[in-house]
C-alpha cells in the first residue's frame, strides 16, 4: 500500500512484523497487528460517533495506559481527526483553559474527572473506547497534508500553547520497513509531551523498534525493568538519570544489554556523564536537544562531545545562531539565540500572534542561547529569558549550575536572577541534596567561589527538600523566583 501518513506505516509494519511487540507498558503488551487492528476499530468507532476530519480529540491519558495511548492516537489518525495529548498532571482549570483553546469535540481518557466539566460530543474511558471497524473512513481519501496533532507546551514559563504537527511532519524520516538500530527502548517520558509522543508513541511505527514505558518513574523500578526487559537503549532525562545514579545499589544491576543511554529535554550535568561512564563503560551516552516547536534536532555523536559540559553536538545546516538584531553569528565563542529551520513548519494553534513571533520563513525562534566553540561544537548557554544581567554583565545560569552540580552533596540545582536595587539583578540559587549527604548554604557558596569568578557566585542559596518540576523533569524556575527573591531580600537586611 501507499504510505502517505504514519498510520499507513503502521499498517505496513503490521504485515511485516505482525507478531512482534510494538508497545509494552509493563501492564499490557500489544503486537503490531493488534495495534493496527485496534486503531482501525476505535477509529471507526470515533467516525460512527460523528467525528469528521479536522475534529480535535482530547487524550488525557497517563503512562499507566501507554498501550491505550498508542491505540488512541493512531485511531484518531485513522478517523481523520487531530489528536490532542493532554498531561494528566494538569489541574482541571488548566485542562479547561487548554480545551477552550483547542475546542475538542471528543475525548478518550483514564482521568475522567479532569474533563467532567468540559462540553464534549463524546467522551470514553480507555477501557470503553468506541469500536466500529465497519465505519472506518477510506484511508486513501484522507488528506496526507492535514494537521495530525496539537501538542501542549509552555516550556518552563507562561500559559500553555498548542503546537500543531502535520502529517508530512510526522512522516519525516519514516524508514519504511527497515529496522531501528535499537530493537527496544525503555523510558519514563510522559507520552503527552513532545519527546514522549513524537519520540516514543511513534517509535515502533517509524522504525520498527519496541517501546517500553515505565508507568511512573522511580529509580529502583527503572533499574529493575532494565534487568527484566533487557532494552538496547534507555532514555532518561537528566533529573531521572541523577536519581538512578544516586540509587545505592545501582552498581548491582545488569546493564550489559544496554548499548545506548540517551538523554535530553534539559541541560545534562557534567558529573552525571562522568559517573555514568565510570559505571557503564560499554554504554554509548548521547545528549540530545530538541523542542516541541520543531525545526531543532541535534545530538552528540562522540565520547569527547558528551564529556564537554553543555555540548549538544555539531551545529547542523538547519540551525543558526543569531544576535539580538537577528543577524547570523558565524564566529566562535559568541553567544546567540538558536534558530532552527524545518521543511514542514509548525505553528501555534489558534494563536497567529505568537506564531508570527516564533515562526518565520520556516525558521523557529527557540529562546535558547548557545555558542560554537573552537571544535565546531554547539554549547548550550541557557534560556534567553533566564539570562541574568548583573551590574551590566551578562551571566548565563547554566555556567553556575554546572559548578553547583560538581559539589558532591548537590543533586539538583537551579539559578535565577532576582531584583537588586543597585545591580539591577543579583544571582540566587536553589539546590537539593543527595540522599545521605549534608551541606550548608555557606559551604556550597564557598565551593562556588573556588570555581567561579566573584561576579558569578550566587549571593543567595537555598537548600530545598524538593524542586518544582514539570512533567518532563525540567525545573520550573518561575516558581523559584519569588521564594529566592524573598530570601535574597532577607539576607541583605541581615547583612
Amino acid at each position: 500500500m501507499e504510505v502517505r501518513r504514519i498510520s499507513d506505516a503502521l499498517k505496513v509494519r503490521a504485515t511485516h512484523q505482525n507478531d512482534e511487540i510494538a508497545h509494552d507498558d509493563t501492564r499490557r503488551r500489544i503486537t503490531f497487528s493488534e495495534w493496527d487492528r485496534e486503531a482501525d476499530e476505535v477509529g471507526g468507532g470515533l467516525a460512527a460517533a460523528g467525528l469528521v476530519p479536522g475534529d480535535r480529540v482530547f487524550l488525557p491519558i497517563s503512562n499507566m495506559h501507554a498501550v491505550e495511548m498508542a491505540i488512541a492516537v493512531f485511531a484518531v489518525f485513522r478517523a481523520g481527526g487531530i489528536a490532542c495529548p493532554v498531561s494528566t498532571r494538569l489541574n482541571p482549570r488548566e485542562v479547561a483553559d487548554y480545551a477552550a483553546l483547542c475546542e475538542p469535540r471528543y475525548c478518550i481518557t483514564d482521568a475522567p474527572d479532569l474533563v467532567k466539566d468540559i462540553k464534549l460530543a463524546g467522551c470514553w474511558t480507555v477501557e470503553k473506547m468506541p469500536r466500529d471497524i465497519a465505519a472506518l473512513p477510506d484511508q486513501a481519501g484522507l488528506d496526507p497534508m492535514a494537521d495530525a496533532e496539537i501538542l501542549g507546551t509552555s516550556g518552563t514559563t507562561g500559559k500553555i500553547k498548542g503546537v500543531v504537527v502535520s502529517h508530512p511532519d510526522l512522516m519525516t524520516g519514516v524508514s519504511g520497513t527497515n529496522m531501528d538500530r535499537s530493537r527496544s527502548t525503555l523510558h519514563a517520558l510522559p507520552l503527552t509531551g513532545s519527546g514522549g509522543n513524537l519520540g516514543i508513541v511513534m517509535l515502533p511505527a517509524r522504525g520498527g523498534a519496541m517501546a517500553i514505558t515505565q508507568p511512573k518513574f522511580d529509580p529502583k523500578g527503572f533499574l529493575d525493568l532494565v534487568g527484566e526487559k533487557r532494552p538496547n537503549l534507555v532514555y532518561l532525562v537528566p533529573s531521572m538519570l541523577r536519581l538512578v545514579l544516586d540509587h545505592p545499589a545501582v552498581g548491582d544491576y545488569d546493564f550489559k544489554g544496554v548499548k545506548y543511554l540517551m538523554t535530553g529535554t534539559a541541560p545534562l550535568p557534567h558529573d552525571s556523564v562522568k559517573r555514568a561512564m565510570d559505571l557503564w563503560p560499554h554504554v554509548r551516552i548521547r545528549n540530545s536537544y530538541g523542542m516541541s516547536e520543531g525545526g531543532v534536532g541535534v545530538g552528540t555523536k562522540s565520547k569527547e562531545q558528551v564529556l564537554k559540559p553543555g555540548c549538544i553536538g555539531k551545529l547542523p545546516k538547519n540551525m543558526q545562531l543569531r544576535d539580538e538584531k537577528g543577524n547570523i553569528i558565524t564566529g566562535t565563542n559568541i553567544v546567540g539565540e538558536i534558530y532552527g529551520w524545518q521543511k514542514h513548519p509548525r505553528r501555534y494553534w489558534n494563536d497567529p500572534e505568537s506564531s508570527a513571533t516564533s515562526f518565520a520563513g520556516g525558521w523557529t525562534k527557540t529562546g535558547d542561547l548557545g555558542f560554537v566553540d573552537e571544535d565546531g561544537d554547539l554549547i548550550m548557554a541557557g534560556r534567553s529569558k533566564e539570562l541574568i544581567i548583573r551590574g551590566g554583565y551578562n551571566i548565563t545560569p547554566l555556567e553556575i549550575e554546572t559548578v553547583l552540580h560538581l559539589h558532591p552533596a548537590v543533586q539538583q540545582a537551579a539559578v535565577v536572577g532576582v531584583p537588586h536595587e543597585v545591580l539591577g539583578e543579583d544571582i540566587a540559587a536553589a539546590v537539593t541534596l543527595r540522599p545521605g549527604q549534608s551541606a550548608t548554604s555557606d559551604e556550597i557558596i564557598a565551593f562556588c567561589r573556588e570555581h567561579l569568578g566573584d561576579n558569578k557566585v550566587p549571593r543567595t542559596l537555598v537548600v530545598m527538600d524538593v524542586m518544582p518540576l514539570n512533567p518532563n523533569g525540567k525545573i520550573l524556575k518561575k516558581e523559584l523566583v519569588g521564594p529566592l527573591a524573598k530570601a535574597a531580600s532577607e539576607r541583605r537586611k541581615v547583612a
